[in-house]
Parts: structure tokens; sequence; C-alpha cells
């Protein structure tokens, strides 16, 4: 007959790993935030995928927030027509917010450009936004 009070102690040590676990695991429970990435769309700037002429001079401005992670570098990458993505500005980033203002020059021939603006965080993960323009 003194099986109960082991089977008090069982029930209490079990009660107490289960909720130990559940506060261990709060931070995980909720999902994470990635930073934004904002095209700026006031009067002047170009912040859609557009046609545009050759030649063109077009002015992108991107406005970024940090997410969980920290922001660690930006960078913006041009593709033009079918080729590989060229560097064209990398910046490190100390701050939570940040803003880049780009004068893209439209090339003097006919085709597609791809302009990204990433930033990537502290733990490696990248956000990209893109546009695109038709050049005619």
């Amino acid at each position: 007959m003194h099986a109960a009070p082991f089977l008090r102690s069982s029930a209490l040590l079990a009660l107490g790993v289960t909720l130990v676990s559940a506060s261990c695991n709060r931070d995980n429970d909720r999902p994470s935030v990635n930073p934004t990435i904002q095209f700026v769309i006031e009067e002047g700037y170009t912040y859609q995928s557009d046609t545009v002429a050759v030649n063109d001079t077009l002015l992108v401005g991107v406005r970024i927030n940090k997410g969980d992670d920290a922001l660690n570098t930006f960078k913006v990458l041009s593709k033009y027509d079918n080729g590989s993505e060229e560097v064209q500005d990398s910046l490190p980033i100390g701050t939570e917010t940040f803003a880049f203002d780009k004068v893209i020059r439209i090339r003097p021939v006919a085709g597609t450009e791809r302009w990204t603006f990433s930033v990537q965080e502290s733990d490696g993960d990248i956000i990209r936004r893109a546009l695109t323009f038709t050049v005619q």
C-alpha cells in the first residue's frame, strides 16, 4: 500500500518536466519576421517593372526595416538579357533601418534589364526584391 506516494511523486515529476519544456520553447513558438524591402513610391521614383526607352534614366529608392535578425549587407545586382547577375553596389549595414537611392542608366540597347535589391541578415538569410525593365 505504498504505491500511492510513488504515483503522486511520478505525476508531479511529469507535470514539472512538461512545464519546464513548454517554457523553454516559448521563443520558437512565434513565426520569424523577415526584413522588409519597400520601393519608394513618391513622384520621380520608379517602383514597378515597366517598359522603358533606351538610354533612359530611372531613380529607384528602397527602404529596408530589419526583422528578427540584424541587417548585415545590402546589395544591388543587375542582369542584362540572359546574362549572369553582376554586383553594382555592396554596402555593410549596422542599423535597424536603411535607405538607398539608385540612379539606373538604361543601356543604349533593346532587351531586358533586371535590377535586384537584396539584404542579408546576420544569420545568412537573404531577402530580395527586383524590378525588370523591357528596353525598347
